[in-house]
């Protein structure tokens, strides 16, 4: 078995740092390893999302509060404030820049969660194999309007039909939208890491505007478009 695996590396400015590595199966981005003894609060019915659609009796655990559990375990005494300088480490590439605590665990926060086997988080896993920590509004934007189509274009190929409407994508971000306040009510509920709280809040806001957001960004991006609007 092939194994794609992302490390992020967390330099403070004492000379501190902290490392997390994260391995995959390349071939589905399914997560390899899961905590031995999974805390309390990574139980499926504690606090479950109002949308879940798994089964407590053949899934114990949320899968998407099991990947959280070693980021939050480690951060929780970290200043999200605190600035560093974050390096992450792909197959493809390695990423270096300025940023924050809290930038940096949102940032491979939305990562494992989006490979962790949630139903409603698992659309994201085609962008989370070609990982781009801390994008832009607008990367993020065209990259996962992007992934959204070429799904629909591997949907047509197996015959199920596809659509060329962002419908389909906003109705994943509602959705999403509930997963992410039901983690957070669930870290709430269980005294867990504030950080990991106020990232998952601000994702939630983030997906409660991106159906507006994403109207605006991709009209201004239509110049950019010019050369597939002409007549053949």
């Amino acid at each position: 078995m092939k194994v794609f695996n992302v490390r992020y590396r967390f330099r403070f400015n004492d000379g501190r740092e902290k490392v997390f590595v994260e391995n995959f199966r390349a071939d589905t981005l399914e997560p390899i390893g899961k905590p031995s003894r999974p805390p309390a609060w990574t139980a499926l019915e504690y606090h479950r999302c109002s949308n879940c659609p798994l089964n407590p009796a053949q899934q114990a655990y949320c899968p998407a509060a099991l990947s959280l559990v070693k980021l939050i375990e480690e951060c929780a005494e970290l200043d999200p404030l605190e600035a560093v300088i974050l390096e992450v480490t792909t197959a493809e590439r390695v990423v270096t820049l300025s940023t924050t605590v809290q930038n940096g665990v949102g940032s491979l926060m939305g990562l494992v969660i989006a490979a962790s086997g949630c139903p409603h988080s698992s659309f994201f896993r085609p962008i989370a194999r070609y990982h781009v920590p801390l994008a832009s509004e607008e990367e993020t934007i065209f990259r996962v309007v992007s992934m959204y189509f070429l799904g629909q274009y591997v949907r047509q190929q197996a015959k199920l039909g596809g659509e060329l409407t962002l419908d389909g994508l906003f109705e994943v971000y509602r959705q999403l939208e509930t997963v992410n306040n039901g983690i957070a009510q669930r870290l709430r509920a269980a005294g867990e890491a504030e950080i990991s709280v106020k990232t998952l809040m601000g994702w939630d806001v983030f997906s409660g505007m991106f159906p507006m957001r994403t109207s605006e960004i991709l009209e201004r991006m239509k110049l950019l478009f010019a050369a597939y609007l002409k007549s053949s």
